[in-house]
């Protein structure tokens, strides 16, 4: 059965149940409940409480209607966008110190972030506000809100907030817990039943994390903010078979084609609606068995590479903040489908605490799992090699469960996937798990990130990723560019990926074949490109690290962890081009530093030889 049908096999009254019990279900319990808030696990709750007094210091960020413009007038989101999502934080925060301490102090400050919520005009980031772009202003009209990512946090927190906090709010606060769920009836309720034109929705076959993001966060407010039973009955329907949408869209071989940093935002979103809905109904749903979730539960171990960094494709970054990693999420999943490397993977992070700021929801789940407080940390349980044929991503290393060695990622694809980088059949590479032959991942997002100027981004282009540019031609966008004839051989000694590119370019009469191989006992990776002659053409590699040596035919790098490798290739190539890029984004450069290289090798005929092996002793 689909999630849908499981839903309605279960009886009227069991589904009626559900609903008008979800509160006493959900887990967390009340703030005047002070016998089961003082069990938590002290650590973490002593880092949450440190965030919110400090906080409490510091004057409430202003959400201005300048900041917002900003989107329209020279392209910045971040400028109105920052500051809104830290107003939620710090609201996130002072509800979990509050809960823990039972201090009346944070009761107020969380009062005052839910309040200051609720005052703001719109919950609508900038770049979604479609009404007021269709009329060429920068205010949104109040009377028809945008129900987006922002408008699905915001509620979130309210229903949070109100279901931990319900008692303190009614004595300190009286009439602020009304105002709340006016404001969800009124911002997210509404345009969510009355309107079904929204594009998460996936009523078009196309679909990606907004459906289970959103979906999830609805399906918590009406949970916990609204009060009529009917009202709850259409918005839960709605919401399971949104979410029985996204299910039904994920591919057989649990690969997420946005990303492992989009992964915790799509996937994860599913995981966290689909437990909140097993637990409203004691169990009863149990949706665990359903494909493919307990593929999708393995992919965060199949794209580690180590020391928290992750194969990344598309936009996302290959060191994620693991503030933003809510790895008790993954942990109750691995619980749920009874896999243990999958409650290994997340038990390996137990250290890294819970954070507000990946939402108020994961942090009151994460402080109230007794499993996950008391998860012992585990080593990686990291494969040795990975296939996932319908995204058509190989993850290769060395040797399994260590992040000794080499490691290769390489994908196939088209260049229509959700967050696409024009990047059919770029690879990257490894050493001791920190990337060095790299993919870029996300820059910060502007105006033209989802517009038809995406392209003219430097990291999404293909020119910038390890790929070919063949007579004078990048990879397009567009689900035509493509890879064909994909051929993968995994063996205990070798792993071999190998596929046609002529499709991925707008050559005539292209034939480009790149093959690439993990050699376990050689300790070495080789890529092999074989074309016919079609022009000028230069192989380009994107590259971490300073570059040490670099001569005709040979370039050492050393990684960011103070390793290095070997790049070979036929010396009477030459050395080729050795480009410094400066990396001036922020997020970009959070994760590799101010500069990046990009190595360029002009090739005059078939074939290209490139070998990468591991630099032994330091490098010079």
């Amino acid at each position: 059965m689909t999630l849908t049908q499981r839903w309605f096999a279960l009886t009227e009254s069991a589904r009626t149940d559900a609903l008008r019990q979800a509160r006493a279900r959900s887990g967390v319990p009340d703030i005047a409940d002070r016998s089961a808030w003082e069990k938590r696990d002290p650590e973490m709750a002593a880092a949450i409480i440190a965030e919110a007094a400090n906080d409490a210091d510091q004057p409430w960020p202003a959400t201005l209607l300048s900041d917002y413009a900003r989107y329209w007038r020279d392209g910045v989101r971040t400028a109105y966008e920052n500051p809104a999502g830290e107003v939620r934080r710090r609201t996130a925060a002072a509800v979990v110190a509050a809960s823990l301490t039972g201090d009346e102090r944070y009761v107020d400050q969380a009062a005052d972030g839910l309040l200051l919520l609720c005052e703001q005009t719109t919950w609508c980031w900038a770049a979604h506000e479609v009404v007021a772009t269709e009329r060429h202003e920068v205010v949104p009209d109040q009377d028809q809100p945008y129900l987006d990512l922002g408008a699905a946090e915001t509620v979130a927190i309210l229903a949070w907030a109100d279901l931990t906090l319900a008692s303190a709010l009614d004595e300190r606060v009286p009439g602020l817990r009304r105002r709340l769920r006016e404001e969800a009836r009124r911002r997210v309720f509404r345009p969510f039943l009355d309107d079904r034109r929204w594009h998460w929705l996936g009523l078009d076959g196309h679909l990606h994390n907004w459906n289970p993001w959103i979906h999830g966060q609805i399906l918590t407010a009406a949970l916990f903010l609204e009060p009529e039973l009917s009202t709850q009955q259409a918005v839960v329907d709605l919401v399971v078979d949104g979410l029985d949408r996204y299910l039904g869209s994920l591919p057989a071989d649990g690969g997420c084609d946005e990303g492992y940093a989009y992964w915790w935002n799509g996937p994860a979103r599913l995981a966290e609606a689909l437990e909140l809905l097993d637990r409203v109904t004691n169990g009863e749903l149990a949706p665990w068995d359903l494909e493919p979730l307990a593929e999708l539960a393995r992919y965060p171990q199949r794209m580690a590479l180590g020391d928290g960094w992750y194969v990344n494709v598309g936009d996302g970054p290959a060191r994620p903040d693991d503030g933003y990693q809510p790895w008790h999420v993954l942990h109750r999943w691995g619980v749920r489908i009874d896999d243990q490397d999958v409650r290994a993977h997340a038990a390996a992070h137990r250290q890294a605490g819970i954070a507000p700021k990946a939402g108020l929801g994961r942090a009151l789940i994460g402080l109230t799992d007794d499993h996950w407080r008391d998860a012992q940390p585990t080593a990686l349980p990291l494969p040795v090699s990975s296939w996932l044929p319908d995204v058509q991503l190989l993850v290769s290393r060395e040797q399994a469960g260590t992040t000794n060695g080499l490691a290769l990622a390489i994908k196939g694809g088209h260049n229509a996937e959700n967050h696409n980088h024009n990047d059919v059949g770029s690879y990257l590479v490894a050493l001791d798990g920190t990337p060095v032959v790299i993919d870029l991942g996300q820059p910060t997002y502007t105006r033209i990130s989802f517009s038809k100027r995406r392209y003219e981004q430097w990291v999404v282009r293909s020119e910038w990723h390890n790929l070919p540019v063949i007579a004078g031609h990048e990879q397009p966008p567009g689900a035509e560019w493509r890879a064909g004839g994909i051929d993968v051989q995994q063996s205990p000694t070798t792993d071999t990926f190998s596929a046609e590119l002529s499709a991925a370019y707008p050559v005539p009469e292209l034939a480009w074949r790149r093959t690439a191989t993990l050699d376990r006992q050689a300790g070495a990776i080789r890529i092999y490109d074989e074309w016919n002659d079609v022009g000028p053409t230069a192989i380009h590699h994107v590259l971490a690290g300073p570059p040490k040596e670099h001569r005709a035919g040979e370039l050492i790098v050393e990684t960011l962890a103070g390793k290095a490798i070997r790049l070979t290739w036929d010396p009477a190539l030459g050395e080729g081009i050795l480009e410094p890029k400066a990396v001036d984004d922020v997020l970009l450069s959070g994760v590799w530093g101010p500069l990046v290289h990009r190595l360029i090798v002009p090739v005059n005929q078939s074939p290209f030889h490139l070998t990468i092996t591991a630099l032994q002793g330091e490098p010079t």
